[in-house]
């Protein structure tokens, strides 16, 4: 008997053990777990959008689908939340039975990871505003922004949908402001027939475009036929330029404006005209520099009328020839030399390279050709100058002028000086 009371007294401290062992492991792998894997508590990144589902007929008007949004604090293991995404959370209020005008809800949040819980919503309440659904047929108008060019005509667009009409849905008071759905088509360049696809846009009585709204269609195909007048004709326009400018003179460039005009007549008389018409003669004869001048179509026949512009601006760029022409052994002559001082150059004398225009060259001879260097102020001393050069005849357009060499060496001195050294 003494040795069973023993025996089961050992087993209950073994088991007590066991137990204890079991019980200190546990609170070991809670902690490891812990530390590897802690518990945290935080907002969401994303913004949740707001699920709202109105009972048919109905519309949110307010506020507006982008700030339907919610920001949630969520409590999940930190591996969790690196896995956890914007789809698995769910924020929503019940519209049940709620009619049209302003209501206040509460907003719930779920979230699909069984390890994590939502712990709080920001805003917990929102505001709604709901408003009747509407939808009516209006009607198509097209405002033409730009005529088609002069000497072109148009008829009334033409839509691809029946009666001309589209359907407009939307809350009640948004679809009454609707009076009509509005295409603008610019037309200033377009000389042929126009068909294409224009998207329609939703304008109140004064125009202005009504947003909230959806058209069906929003976009349709327009076609709108564009034709010549018959008493209208577009024709090309050339200068008549007589002459060339004189000999070392070249026309460089020309241009003109407008480069055609509109000629109104019967229809016989523009089928006699030709395909392009001149202005009255520009004579470059004597020209030797840039001009502008404003000169008249010429029209022969004094039953044709221009409706554009009745002058042409013609524009006309002349330069002269330019060529280079070089003069050797130009002397270099001394200026502002202090007095009782003198000069000794090398090299006395230098090349002159000059370009410009061909027929003022032609005329230049050395003797036209001056190279002085300044010594004002200098004292005695050896120097480095660069000569300068001017022409008798003046200022050359467009000259380049180069003087070789580009620099002389200059030794100013007292002769006494160099006298007394050369003295035994």
């Amino acid at each position: 008997m003494q040795q069973m009371t023993s025996q089961k007294r050992s087993l209950i401290d073994n088991l007590i053990w066991f137990a204890g062992s079991m019980l200190l492991a546990f609170l070991v792998w809670i902690i490891a777990t812990f530390q590897s894997d802690p518990i945290l508590q935080q907002r969401f990144s994303q913004r949740i959008p707001i699920r709202l589902s109105p009972d048919a007929g109905l519309l949110i008007t307010a506020p507006a689908a982008s700030s339907r949004e919610a920001s949630v604090r969520i409590l999940a293991p930190s591996s969790v939340f690196d896995l956890l995404t914007a789809e698995e959370i769910t924020v929503t209020a019940d519209l049940t039975g709620l009619g049209p005008g302003e209501h206040t809800l509460d907003l719930q949040a779920n979230i699909a990871r069984q390890q994590a819980s939502i712990v709080d919503i920001s805003p917990r309440r929102l505001r709604i505003v709901l408003e009747e659904a509407a939808q009516r047929q209006i009607p198509i108008r097209a405002v033409v922004t730009n005529e088609p060019p002069a000497g072109y005509s148009r008829e009334e667009p033409i839509f691809d949908v029946a009666l001309n009409q589209v359907l407009v849905s939307g809350s009640a008071s948004k679809v009454n402001e609707v009076v009509a759905a509005q295409v603008e088509l610019n037309l200033s360049q377009q000389r042929n027939p126009l068909e294409t696809d224009v998207r329609l846009v939703p304008v109140d009585a004064e125009g202005n475009a009504v947003t909230d709204v959806t058209l069906e269609p929003q976009v349709i195909r327009v076609t709108l036929n564009i034709r010549r007048r018959d008493d209208v004709r577009e024709i090309s326009i050339r200068p008549d330029i007589q002459g060339t400018p004189p000999e070392g003179y070249v026309l460089n460039s020309l241009s003109y404006s407008p480069q055609v005009v509109l000629v109104s007549g019967s229809p016989s008389q523009l089928a006699a005209l030709p395909d392009t018409l001149v202005t009255q003669a520009i004579d470059l004869s004597e020209r030797t520099s840039s001009f502008e001048t404003s000169v008249p179509v010429v029209l022969d026949d004094p039953n044709l009328l221009l409706l554009s512009r009745q002058n042409i601006s013609v524009s006309i760029e002349i330069s002269a020839v330019t060529s280079s022409k070089q003069f050797d052994s130009i002397p270099i002559e001394v200026l502002g030399l202090n007095n009782g001082l003198q000069a000794r150059i090398a090299p006395n004398q230098v090349s002159v390279l000059i370009t410009g225009p061909q027929a003022q060259l032609n005329l230049l001879e050395p003797d036209d050709v001056r190279v002085a260097l300044d010594l004002n102020a200098l004292a005695p001393g050896n120097y480095t100058i660069s000569p300068s050069v001017s022409v008798v005849q003046g200022q050359l357009p467009g000259e380049s002028i180069s003087i070789l060499p580009a620099e002389v060496d200059v030794e100013i001195y007292l002769p006494a000086t160099v006298e007394a050294t050369a003295t035994p």
